[in-house]
């Protein structure tokens, strides 16, 4: 009965991590997202719909399940209702809801299926990119509001002087504050639809000097979230990257200043799946880092996979400059690299981390020793 039970829960697992991984998810939402645009086309609805309508209630009872795993990780904790509070928590909601209730409140299935559009969120919830610029808006509040009050004062000042200057040429355009606002709202925006034009001299000039502030208005905008975007990126990698070094044993005992110069030292490599990073016998002149990733070493008696948070060939470092074993990549990593010459210019900063690295060398090398003897014994014998 137990083995069944195991066995049950196993399986349970299995099909979880399944509906839980990304692959699955975006094969899921781009069926989902055609089978809804397929069934607003009449000819298709018309020879496909019932398998149309099969399609998108297997992929609501797939959002359905994903939303529940997410939210039994709650439930372990007693906090099921503060996760639907949360962004993730209203996206399933929002992912689940509104379709099913449209149809049952007698909505035409072509139209209630609409609601599948919302499915697009779904990729919001786990991706890094949208919560770093979620932060990037976040820090960049107060100067991307300023902004925006000087794109609505330019917009109603436009608007309001292209009021008084085109309003007897062309009433039927110019004749209302709320048309010549239209008119400020896509000049602003360089949009420029050509259903509204100034006919004065004036209205033109006044035209080109709006065209000009729109152009100016929406870089500033897009420096500001350039610019913290970056920031942030830099921030995130060097907290990164600093929990790395700190990591290292004979790094420990420097003081923040040293690994802080480190950290700006070291260099990111994106590596492909399948690809050696160190082969046995080469001169080695840096260390690595894995920031992302996965590698193989290539080590008797079995070879040693390590994951993100890992570092290889220190060796390198301590003074062994000959590679001992082959290291690969097994998965597409991200890879911190700390150059020996970098390395040795810190050194020389850094008097702890000389006295650090010479202690670490003796006793690397006093293992090494101790092996060997014990394997010649074990030969001997």
């Amino acid at each position: 009965m137990s083995g069944a039970v195991s066995t049950f829960s196993q399986y349970t697992a299995s099909v979880r991590h399944f509906a839980a991984s990304g692959m699955t998810r975006y094969v899921v939402l781009g069926a989902g997202l055609l089978g809804m645009t397929a069934l607003t086309v009449p000819d298709l609805r018309g020879s496909f719909g019932l398998w149309l309508n099969i399609g998108l209630w297997l992929c609501l009872a797939y959002f359905a399940f994903d939303g529940v795993v997410r939210s039994s990780a709650s439930r372990r904790t007693g906090k099921v209702l503060h996760y639907l509070g949360t962004p993730a928590g209203i996206i399933d909601v929002l992912c689940i809801v509104p379709a099913p209730l449209a149809l049952v409140c007698g909505v035409a299935p072509e139209t209630a299926w609409l609601f599948a559009a919302l499915w697009v969120l779904k990729l919001t919830q786990d991706s890094p990119g949208f919560a770093q610029l979620g932060r990037v808006f976040v820090v960049e509040a107060k100067a991307l509001a300023s902004v925006l009050v000087l794109f609505l004062i330019a917009l109603f000042l436009a608007s309001a002087a292209m009021y008084v200057l085109e309003r007897e040429n062309q009433p039927q355009v110019f004749g209302t504050l709320p048309a010549a606002l239209w008119w400020a709202v896509e000049t602003l925006t360089t949009t420029g639809y050509g259903d509204e034009v100034p006919l004065t001299a004036l209205g033109r000039l006044l035209g080109a000097m709006v065209m000009i502030c729109g152009i100016a208005t929406f870089g500033l905008w897009t420096g500001i979230l350039a610019t913290g975007f970056a920031a942030e990126n830099r921030r995130r990698n060097f907290i990164q990257t600093w929990d790395l070094v700190s990591k290292v044993p004979f790094l420990q005992t420097l003081d923040p200043s040293a690994i802080t110069e480190i950290t700006h030292m070291m260099r990111r490599v994106e590596m492909p799946a399948r690809t050696a990073v160190i082969r046995r016998g080469k001169v080695g002149d840096c260390m690595y880092f894995i920031a992302e990733g996965e590698v193989e070493v290539d080590v008797d008696p079995a070879p040693v996979r390590l994951g993100a948070g890992a570092f290889f060939g220190e060796l390198a470092l301590l003074g062994d400059l000959i590679r001992t074993a082959n290291v690969s990549t097994t998965d597409a990593s991200t890879l911190l690299v700390l150059d020996l010459a970098d390395f040795r210019t810190v050194m020389a900063h850094h008097a702890e981390l000389a006295r650090a690295i010479d202690a670490e060398a003796k006793r690397r090398q006093g293992d090494n020793q101790r092996q060997r003897e014990l394997h010649v014994d074990e030969f001997s014998s």
